[in-house]
């Protein structure tokens, strides 16, 4: 099976018309619209389908609707696939939908975290005062030196982006960005001044990470079901215990995407990857891919030649899922095939009819959506199958035993790596 890695873009990656594609052809696309349109209290398919840009480009609007069209591409693949990444990684505002696709965050409080924190944002903002440059054609070693000359360095203004080795974006202040830019112009460097309302991804923006961490206090964190890339120190995490600190401290801090990848790449368990997909509007961070990694297989689900190719190339692992039997549907047969020495009316009820009668709701459930169990419901449907067996009378032995047929048969053996120690 092939390694995959998906990203998640941030604010920059929307434009109108985003998502609509997906919402005409598919049903549970369109179910995330409405969801959406509930949770955030505005039409979301008039925000994304028809705009105006204007409309679109306003921060607590913008982050919410790339989220959206991030997660609904997500649910597509998965759905049509089969497959699941094995680490994913999201640009700024990206690691809140990279969140909800690993299962820490539901898609409603993901939108509803998004959207406080383009609110919070768009408070801090001074337009007049403060800014955003991007710097390309020098290395990051020399255009860190050269900031170094200017004293604020690391307060009034600092580096915000790392997205590649020849692309950086300094937030700060707009007197020492003008003064630093034409510095970097004098040894070669292309400047560019971003069309933004303020300084993000800078101590500017002290008072949104607080606004944010309220928020996320309000908020239930599951454990991930696939390691998340942090853009504050472009290493792994999973607990929901790390989630908070995470995402506030990137408000602040910089976005360290060129790190991500190249850990990510290089020094993480379960890379080399093989595929490196963008899920979500635009193709900003694929072109960023080969920027840092240089020959890899980068692509995005948003261009319809790269999402040909993505199929093509998985399609042996696609059909090997396929022929796998559904992970609800083998705890099934193993409660079935367990052999039952309780004799207790009572207690059998209880403990093998009405859980088993649960398992096949969620079997139902996982069917008519069209693909198999989630981390999440694999995990319930195991607990399920424990009470079936132990009510019924088996030992741990054989429930373990069980347990790692249903693991292998199925492709889940990742999840329940601890009935393989």
């Amino acid at each position: 099976m092939k390694k995959i890695a998906m990203l998640f873009p941030g604010q920059g990656s929307q434009y109108v018309g985003m998502g609509k594609a997906l919402h005409d052809e598919n049903q549970r696309v369109r179910d995330l619209f409405d969801e959406a349109s509930d949770v955030l209290g505005m039409d979301m398919k008039a925000l994304c389908f028809e705009g105006p840009s204007d409309a679109l480009n306003s921060t607590e609007n913008t982050q919410p609707a790339i989220l959206l069209c991030s997660v609904a591409s997500f649910k597509v693949f998965e759905q049509e696939t089969g497959l699941r990444p094995h680490i994913v990684a999201g640009h700024s505002l990206g690691e809140i939908s990279a969140l909800v696709c690993a299962g820490v965050l539901t898609l409603s409080d993901g939108l509803m975290l998004a959207r406080q924190r383009g609110l919070a944002m768009s408070e801090c903002a001074k337009p007049d005062e403060t800014g955003m440059s991007a710097i390309t054609k020098l290395e990051r070693e020399q255009v860190e030196k050269i900031c170094g000359e200017f004293a604020g360095f690391g307060e009034s203004f600092v580096v915000a982006n790392y997205n590649s080795p020849r692309q950086l974006v300094l937030s700060g202040d707009t007197t020492h960005l003008d003064k630093v830019g034409e510095r970097l112009k004098e040894e070669g460097a292309s400047v560019i001044k971003l069309r933004v309302s303020g300084a993000f991804h800078s101590p500017y923006m002290s008072a949104a990470s607080d606004s944010l961490r309220a928020a996320l206090d309000a908020v239930s964190l599951n454990d991930a079901t696939t390691p998340i890339v942090a853009n504050i120190d472009a290493k792994p995490y999973q607990s929901p215990s790390e989630v908070k600190d995470k995402l506030t401290q990137q408000l602040t801090g910089a976005v360290r995407w060129q790190d991500s990848l190249q850990w990510m790449q290089h020094s993480s368990t379960t890379g080399p990857f093989d595929l490196f997909i963008e899920v979500g509007p635009g193709v900003v961070l694929r072109k960023l891919t080969t920027a840092v990694l240089g020959n890899v297989r980068a692509f995005s689900l948003d261009d319809e030649d790269d999402a040909a190719k993505v199929m093509q190339l998985l399609d042996t692992d696609i059909r090997t899922v396929r022929e796998r039997p559904a992970f609800i549907g083998k705890c099934m047969a193993a409660a079935v095939s367990t052999r039952n020495t309780n004799w207790d009316t009572e207690s059998y009820q209880k403990g093998v009819v009405a859980p088993y009668q649960r398992l096949k709701e969620m079997h139902d459930a996982v069917l008519e959506e069209g693909s198999d169990a989630s981390a999440s419901q694999a995990l319930a449907a195991v607990e399920l199958l424990k009470t079936i067996m132990l009510t019924k009378g088996a030992n741990e032995n054989e429930l373990h035993e069980r347990i790692r047929d249903v693991a292998q048969a199925t492709g889940y053996t990742a999840q329940f790596a601890e009935y393989f120690a």
